[in-house]
C-alpha cells in the first residue's frame, strides 16, 4: 500500500485524505511545514502532496528541505496548488510534479502510481 503525505490547510487536507484512503492508499495529512517535515521522517511517504502556501514556510521550502533527505527517488514531491504555473513564487524544479486545483481522482492515482501530472 503507498503512503501518502498531504501538506495543506486542515479543511482541504481532510477531504483529500478521505478521499486517497476510500482509493486504498494509506494517508496523512499535516497542516503546517514544520510538522510535515517530523512526519515524513517517521511515516516514510512515497509521495508528499505540498500546497504552496502554507503557514509557517513556503511549500517550496517543504520541497527543498524534503528534497534534501530523500533517498531513492523517494518520497516523489508534488505541488498542490491554486496557482497555475508561472504565478508561483518560487521554483517548480524541486517538485517532480505540479498540479493545480481542482484535482480529480484519476488524475490524483495516475501521479501517485507513476503516471504523469498537468506538468
Amino acid at each position: 500500500m503507498r503512503k501518502i503525505l498531504v501538506v495543506d490547510k486542515e479543511s482541504t487536507a481532510v477531504i483529500l485524505v478521505k478521499l486517497l484512503q476510500h482509493c486504498g492508499y494509506d494517508a496523512v495529512f499535516e497542516p503546517t511545514g514544520e510538522a510535515a517535515l517530523k512526519t515524513a521522517a517517521v511515516f516514510e511517504p512515497d509521495v508528499i502532496f505540498i500546497d504552496l502556501i502554507m503557514p509557517d514556510m513556503s511549500g517550496y521550502d517543504i520541497a527543498q528541505k524534503l528534497r534534501f533527505h530523500r533517498s531513492n527517488g523517494k518520497p516523489k514531491l508534488i505541488s498542490l496548488t491554486g496557482y497555475v504555473r508561472g504565478q508561483g513564487q518560487g521554483d517548480d524544479s524541486v517538485f517532480d510534479d505540479y498540479l493545480v486545483k481542482p484535482v480529480d481522482v484519476e488524475t490524483f492515482r495516475k501521479v501517485i502510481d507513476g503516471g504523469v501530472g498537468q506538468t
